[in-house]
């Protein structure tokens, strides 16, 4: 499969690439152990971010470890993605630029029979990252304070699927991810008088984390129609409370220069592995979908379509997070949900058909969405909300029948309070992803009835 280990070897490419960037330019990471989740994955971001409904067999959807029993049979697939992200922040008093480009995903998932499967994979947990500088002036001198983060999570998993239910009509499937989070992240702050610079001050708390991490899941399908030409998807998925176990380094320094690590050389106060515990909020996420297409008695040899409808929503306890160490004060946050909605098109879904008029962008997947919701932030006491708009492609490699194809998103969207003197961003993103999947003829664990 000389195309399939040619699309390997560029993602490869990617993910280094990727790797190396900044994992997050956003003054919103500054609290706690950074934001939340990793960047959009085409494939699903394209639709709003709905990531817990396993409505497509040629997708993996680490997220809702329930739907690796509901790949095609034997039908492995290997997905990695990239994205990145450009925003612009701005308040009443000035505006600045951010850049933010990671690895959305790593995974792979194989399907076992009619009812088992199995997934595994990396990807970010959370990420911090930001850079600003605020200037005071007093009498003949002035002061610059510098505030600089930098670091991320990670979370390295497998999980398992059962189909309790298959048949014709229904398809009941439950799984779990077990995971291993680690990662470090940093929190700095230097000041300066500009008659002594770069000679100042600094303040640097750090948090290297690790825990073990779980999630369950679960997904309903159920054939509707005469012909079975439309479906109803369900889907839930929780994530319990961690509790990771971390340990907390804190320092302050004279430093001759703020910029060089190697400059500290008066310690005026300095705590090493300070053991204790960061509580993250459990999440729970709750899932809906409809798809369906023209009776094959209306349509003929013509071309059969597919439209779907896809809700979801997200619940997460943020006032529950905490940071349990003694002689330290810990960061607060808000509940959270965020609403999402997402369409897909089809235009024709037999893609082994060969009638006249049937041409490859026929056989492209549309996809458009949107979401809206809170973020646990607050500036002045105010909850950011964030808004946005997505859309994007899914390209199919239709060589020899495989299960391969490229997947493209946008999103357009914005996250402040509403009030203008608080720092609003406004953010565009671009995410590429690639699915690698072996062709027909090459199906993997494929029982032969004849030898």
């Amino acid at each position: 499969m000389p195309k399939q280990l040619f699309l390997l070897v560029i993602s490869t490419i990617l993910c280094h690439f990727a790797w190396n960037q900044t994992a997050s330019s956003s003054p919103y990471s500054t609290a706690g152990i950074g934001e939340e989740g990793g960047l959009q994955i085409a494939q699903f971001g394209a639709m709003g971010g709905i990531s817990s409904i396993g409505f497509d067999s040629t997708l993996i959807n680490t997220y809702n470890p329930s739907t690796y029993s509901l790949l095609s049979p034997g039908q492995p697939l290997f997905s990695v993605g990239v994205s990145t992200k450009l925003s612009t922040y701005s308040n009443s008093i000035g505006s600045f630029n951010g850049r933010t480009t990671g690895i959305s995903d790593i995974s792979m998932a194989i399907p076992f029979g009619k009812r088992f499967g199995i997934g595994l994979g990396l990807k970010p947990f959370t990420r911090k990252g930001y850079n600003l500088s605020q200037r005071s002036y007093v009498y003949d001198d002035s002061t610059t304070y510098s505030y600089k983060g930098y670091g991320s999570t990670s979370l390295l998993f497998v999980g398992v699927s059962y189909a309790i239910i298959r048949n014709d009509r229904s398809i009941l499937s439950v799984g779990v991810n077990l995971g291993y989070l680690f990662g470090a992240v940093t929190n700095e702050r230097s000041s300066i008088f500009d008659a002594n610079k770069p000679s100042g001050g600094v303040d640097q708390t750090s948090f290297r984390m690790k825990s073990l991490y779980y999630s369950f899941g679960a997904s309903y399908q159920r054939t509707l129609g005469y012909e079975k030409n439309n479906q109803l998807y369900l889907s839930a998925v929780y994530t319990p409370q961690l509790q990771i176990n971390t340990h907390l380094d804190y320092g302050l320094y004279y430093a001759d220069d703020v910029t060089d690590e190697n400059t500290y050389y008066d310690t005026i106060m300095s705590i090493t592995n300070n053991k204790g515990k960061i509580a993250f909020p459990s999440k729970q996420t709750f899932g809906a979908g409809y798809s369906f297409g023209p009776k094959s008695s209306k349509v003929g040899d013509g071309m059969k379509y597919q439209l779907g409808l896809f809700a979801e929503v997200d619940l997460m306890q943020w006032k529950s997070y905490s940071e349990n160490f003694t002689s330290h004060e810990s960061s607060t946050f808000s509940n959270t949900f965020v609403s999402k909605l997402g369409i897909q098109f089809i235009p024709s879904t037999d893609f082994t058909k060969k009638a006249k008029g049937i041409k490859y962008f026929s056989k492209i997947k549309y996809r458009i969405g949107g979401q809206y919701g809170l973020l646990p932030n607050t500036i002045n006491d105010r909850q950011l909300k964030t808004a946005s708009v997505t859309a994007g492609f899914g390209f199919p490699f239709l060589t020899h029948k495989t299960n391969s194809s490229l997947n493209i998103s946008f999103q357009y969207g914005s996250n402040g309070t509403g009030n203008a003197a608080d720092l609003k961003e406004r953010f565009y993103s671009i995410s590429l992803g690639i699915i690698i999947a072996p062709s027909s003829y090459e199906k993997w664990f494929k029982k032969y009835k004849l030898d």
